[in-house]
């Protein structure tokens, strides 16, 4: 004759199932023990008995067996009773995919419990049925100690789920240290997923920190630039932090040294930079951009890149120029105006940005001179002939306001 059969799920009452859940997830062994004998019946079968209670009623959870509502609460003696005692599949899974491993770690029970279920033969990348791998949970979480755990235990570094790689996840929550912890195993800082790499993840979240570890680790700069600029033109708008970490590398690794002076196209090109100033208009574009939309300081550190990747374009400079002008920094902005017209002496706009700039620093004889040398280069320019008159007017009334 066959051995009676455990009981299945639905000869459990709702009562019994869920003292049973809860003694588990309270780590009560002694009363957690009597129920599993009671729920054995005398069988001699407590593990069939205990595997055959799955979680009913509530979406999120149907399915989750005994051990999982222990892993999740970090109930390790109830643990250790299941695993070592009644030999409970420690890999075992609910209708999702989700084994214990997975609910401690998304649960946040502590890396002593994920420890403990990898010690006894845990899968560190039994993932759930969407793909998401315990090391997507501990990375999205900011769990650095599960993180080096799950490493420390083999897990792959590198693993799809619709949400990218762990690196995706942590760039996304600006999970710093999660990110150095996953590159200096040799994430892959350019897995592209769903058309985003982790530093296109990072700079969808703002995420400055990450952003900057990324580019340092050789991300692609050049294909996040193009994301950011076709951005620009959707009803989302990419933060500037993105173009301040650009900046911030670059002048890390000497390529813009202190004052944004300019350097050559070729030394920029031996630091490594090709790739990145062969897009330099794409900069000027997301500054352009900026300037229309009145954010002048995002501008500004746009302009500032281009510079840096193309120093040998005036336009840049007077571009800025106005920037500073906009912002009322006049000092700042007559640096840049003097840079644009000695790079371009023969350029009328060189000589307004000039003027413009002396305008707002009430140096009005020096405007006159600039606006002066501007329209003899371009008899027909209406817009600095204004500028003129005005100088000329300001410089009377501050003569006849002395006198």
């Amino acid at each position: 004759m066959a051995p009676p059969h455990p009981p299945a799920p639905s000869t459990v009452s709702g009562t019994m199932l869920k003292v049973v859940f809860e003694a588990a997830g309270d780590d009560d062994l002694s009363v957690f023990k009597e129920l599993v004998t009671m729920l054995d019946e005398g069988r001699g079968r407590p593990k069939e008995a205990i595997e055959a209670l799955r979680w009913e009623g509530v979406e999120e959870l149907e399915g989750v067996g005994v051990l999982q509502a222990a892993a999740s609460k970090g109930s390790l003696e109830v643990c250790r009773y299941l695993v070592e005692e009644l030999r409970v599949d420690v890999n075992g899974a609910d209708k999702e995919g989700r084994t214990p491993l997975f609910f401690a770690i998304l649960c946040n029970a502590g890396v002593g419990t994920a420890k403990y279920l990898l010690d006894c033969g845990a899968d560190p990348d039994k993932a759930s049925h969407d793909g998401f791998s315990p090391l997507h949970s501990a990375a999205g979480s900011g769990d650095c100690e599960t993180v080096k755990l799950l490493l420390l235990k083999g897990a792959y570094v590198d693993p799809v789920a619709i949400c990218g790689t762990p690196l995706h996840c942590a760039a996304t929550k600006d999970h710093y240290t999660i990110e150095k912890i996953l590159l200096d195993h040799n994430a892959d800082c350019n897995k592209m997923v769903d058309g985003k790499t982790p530093l296109i993840a990072a700079i969808d979240a703002d995420s400055r920190n990450c952003m900057l570890l990324l580019i340092r680790a050789g991300a692609d700069r050049d294909g996040a630039l193009t994301y950011a600029m076709e951005n620009l033109h959707s009803e989302k708008l990419v933060s500037n932090d993105f173009v301040n970490c650009v900046k911030q590398d670059v002048a890390a690794k000497h390529i813009v040294p202190d004052g944004d002076e300019p350097l050559s196209k070729k030394k920029i090109r031996a630091a490594g930079f090709k790739k990145l100033a062969n897009h330099s208009f794409k900069m000027k574009d997301f500054a352009n951009h900026s300037f229309k939309m009145k954010d002048y300081l995002a501008a500004v550190g746009s302009y500032s890149v281009a510079m840096a990747l193309d120093p040998d374009d005036a336009t840049l400079y007077s571009n800025r120029s106005a920037c500073w002008l906009l912002m009322g920094d006049g000092d700042r902005a007559l640096v840049d105006a003097n840079q644009c017209r000695k790079m371009r002496p023969d350029w009328p706009k060189a000589c307004y940005r000039q003027g413009a700039a002396l305008m707002l620093l009430k140096d009005y004889k020096g405007a006159c001179e600039c606006f002066l040398d501007g329209l003899k280069l371009d008899p027909a320019n209406t817009e600095i002939e204004d500028a003129l008159w005005n100088a000329y007017d300001a410089m009377a009334d501050v003569s006849k306001n002395q006198g």
